[in-house]
């Protein structure tokens, strides 16, 4: 408890900067509900909602085709592994909620939680290409006077996820040079630890073997583009419906800047970054009479509270049908040999 104690601090002091940059701008992080009955056409809210309940199917049942090549695991024993998971990471400080997969499929299915790491870095690193490669594309269009953040987000995700592929599948090419690398560079460690870490870095490589099946990998890909592309579509849908007036090219590219924005390091729920992210994404394509106004505040408050309430609610539901106490998911912060097998 202690460790997790020092996290949260941690991720609130972050969480706090974000809140007070995005007050500064003029925008409420509540608004009121007169305001939110007022501004929101009545069929938004259930068309949003219906989107968000598809794409968090989606995401779940995609992780399936990266396991397969590492372990035989069952979808009814994956889908709410997958979903308590993605609970974890929206409510542990600092990201430290992607830690609970491994663990629990490692319990449920007896696979390698280092493989099982293997293949959330696949997954990963896909969602990270295809959402910075639609981000370039849709700010080509964007002049870059528009914000100082134009030509960093154009040129670095889109960078990093590449030379993350290019790390994972030099990795899996040629597991022993990169091990005997490694083991250089842990010269200077003890021999226990060096041995631990590529102890890892074998079960890490069996994590990868989705990557040379074309079949699965294909799958997987298929239905990432599926699930941010409902993404978007929701983003787009919100967005009209509390009267931002953004092209779709614009909803997708806000979908990919909060997606980037909440790969930080940041609060409990990714609170502060996410309404950083969302703020930073409408101020390309929205004049600034426009973000002041309380349709900017509406919009931001329910793509927060509904993204994260059905990542919630899905997480619970998977603890209360599984029978899973609350406190398993904690258990992976308190457990010092978290990649030992």
């Amino acid at each position: 408890m202690k460790k997790i104690l020092i996290r949260l601090i941690i991720s609130i002091l972050i969480a706090a900067v974000f809140v007070w940059w995005f007050k500064s701008q003029g925008l409420r992080l509540i608004p009121s509900w007169t305001d939110i009955r007022t501004y929101v056409e009545w069929w938004t809210l259930p068309t949003y909602i219906g989107i968000i309940f598809v794409f968090h199917i989606i995401r779940a049942w995609r992780w399936v085709y990266l396991l397969k090549p590492v372990a035989s695991v069952k979808k009814r024993s994956m889908m709410p592994v997958a979903f308590i998971g993605f609970m974890a990471i929206m409510v542990m400080p600092l990201r430290t909620g992607e830690f609970v997969r491994p663990y629990l499929i490692n319990r449920r299915a007896g696979v390698s939680k280092s493989a099982a790491f293997g293949t959330i870095a696949i997954e990963r690193v896909i969602d990270g290409l295809l959402v910075s490669l639609w981000l370039s594309f849709c700010l080509v269009g964007v002049e870059s006077t528009k914000s100082p953040y134009v030509w960093s987000l154009r040129i670095l995700p889109l960078a990093l996820f590449s030379s993350a592929l290019i790390v994972l599948i030099v990795f899996l090419a040629n597991k022993e040079w990169f091990k005997k690398v490694v083991g250089g560079i842990m010269g200077f460690f003890s021999g226990r630890i060096r041995d631990g870490v590529l102890g890892v870095l074998d079960r890490f490589w069996t994590g990868l073997q989705a990557l040379p099946n074309r079949r699965y990998v294909a799958m997987f890909v298929l239905l990432s583009v599926v699930y941010w592309g409902l993404n978007a579509c929701g983003f787009w849908v919100l967005a009209k419906g509390t009267g931002l007036d953004i092209p779709f090219l614009g909803a997708v590219a806000g979908m990919a800047v909060v997606a980037v924005g909440i790969l930080l390091p940041a609060g409990p729920g990714f609170f502060g970054n996410f309404q950083v992210a969302t703020l930073l994404a409408l101020s390309f394509y929205l004049p600034d009479e426009v973000l002041r106004q309380e349709g900017a505040s509406i919009f931001i408050f329910l793509l927060y509270v509904l993204q994260s309430g059905w990542a919630i609610l899905f997480g619970l539901i998977s603890l209360i049908i599984e029978r899973i106490p609350l406190d398993r998911i904690l258990r992976p912060f308190s457990d010092e040999t978290i990649l030992d097998e």
